[in-house]
């Protein structure tokens, strides 16, 4: 199957600044399994320079073998320009299905579908969400809605948004079906096995008398977050829940991983309050997954998080997860079972945290437990057959 997939939100290498890695992981995952993948990255030049990412020149890219064409716009995804781009860059090619993720992708995806008569399916992220009601998009709000009931499939990237975009198009009468993401299965599995929560076949290469298990103490609680230090994430409410939760529990500590414009107050509130919250900065990937195997609990109370990978990486590691209701990995989370849903303001923060410290290490060993259990049904290995079970349903 030839695969073309547009975006914005697709990096020309991995590290790129301001663009995570998801759906090129997709890509990279649908090459693994033995089909074609073309990238067109259609960047709208205004918000490429207010989200402060750096402005690439037109042409041809490589990453990982999959070629990435970029098209800049000084006007958002005119019809004439689209069409020239993808006269230029794949005249050649004959795809099956085209792949839209974001509104530049989507808006870009359907003047392609229309010309070319490819079956084309649409992603939801929050970003399309905000398109879609906030009115400073208004101009493109028909054509996103357009594009959505144009397409063979929709596809939320969460069960949340799955509700939203129903609500927000109530006629669109096409196909909902979410596709996730996930962490590596053999990742999860060396992690069950490192925290005790092996298998029937791995508890027989057990030494005698070991017992299985995650040990946990309440008194010396780790929490851990990994997050951009931005309005959205509400790590301010996280502090301000810490802050009350340590006079009862001094003896727990919080790490903060990531960087961003707001770490400079957080830092203030820290020495202000004398809570000995770390900042550690930015990580590598292997660092931080060494920080969440080290942690007890992990809490990030965004609003609005389309999906957010960081909450499988942690439930990969075991972690109690604390998610806001409706967005991230609701739907995936549940209540006193593989993590929390919290409201995201303080109460609730501080709630979720005072009953995981009143947990004994077997309470808290169940609920990681049936963490990594999740883990490994929305693992990598899976999603990717997910999506892909969605693009042979319905690319006809």
């Amino acid at each position: 199957m030839n695969i073309l997939l547009i975006t914005d939100l697709y990096p020309l290498f991995e590290g790129e600044e301001g663009i995570p890695l998801t759906i090129r992981d997709f890509a990279l995952g649908f090459i693994q399994e033995g089909h074609s993948v073309c990238v067109l990255r259609p960047n709208f030049i205004l918000n490429t320079i207010v989200r402060k990412r750096k402005t690439y020149k037109n042409g041809l890219y490589e990453d990982s073998g999959i070629k990435i064409f970029i098209k800049n716009f000084l006007f958002p995804f005119d019809k004439g320009g689209v069409l020239r781009a993808y006269k230029k860059y794949f005249k050649d090619e004959k795809f099956d299905i085209i792949l839209a993720h974001m509104p530049s992708g989507i808006m870009t995806a359907d003047i392609i579908s229309k010309e070319y008569k490819i079956p084309m399916l649409c992603a939801v992220h929050s970003s399309d969400i905000t398109v879609l009601t906030n009115i400073k998009y208004f101009m493109f709000k028909k054509r996103m809605v357009q594009a959505y009931k144009n397409a063979e499939c929709i596809l939320p990237r969460s069960f949340w948004l799955k509700d939203k975009i129903k609500k927000i198009i109530p006629d669109l009468n096409k196909p909902v079906e979410i596709i996730y993401s996930g962490v590596p299965l053999k990742l999860i599995k060396e992690n069950e096995i490192h925290l005790g929560f092996s298998t029937v076949e791995e508890d027989t290469a057990k030494e005698p008398g070991k017992k299985s298990g995650r040990k946990f103490n309440p008194k010396k609680a780790k929490i851990i977050t990994v997050s951009s230090l931005i309005k959205r994430k509400n790590i301010k409410t996280l502090i301000s829940a810490y802050r009350k939760l340590k006079k009862k529990h001094p003896k727990i500590s919080l790490e903060i991983i990531g960087d961003g414009i707001l770490r400079e107050k957080f830092e203030i509130l820290n020495i202000k309050y004398k809570l000995d919250i770390k900042f550690l900065g930015k990580l590598s990937k292997d660092e931080v997954y060494k920080k969440m195997m080290e942690a007890d609990i992990f809490v990030l109370p965004s609003k609005n998080e389309t999906f957010g990978m960081v909450y499988m990486e942690a439930l990969a590691h075991g972690n109690i997860v604390l998610c806001t209701q409706n967005s991230g990995v609701d739907g995936i989370i549940q209540n006193d079972k593989n993590g929390f849903l919290i409201k995201p303001n303080k109460k609730g923060v501080y709630d979720a945290l005072k009953k995981i410290l009143s947990f004994n290490s077997r309470e808290f060993s169940e609920i990681s437990k049936n963490a990594i259990a999740t883990a490994k049904m929305f693992s990598y290995e899976n999603s990717i057959k997910n999506y892909l079970q969605k693009i042979e349903l319905f690319k006809l």
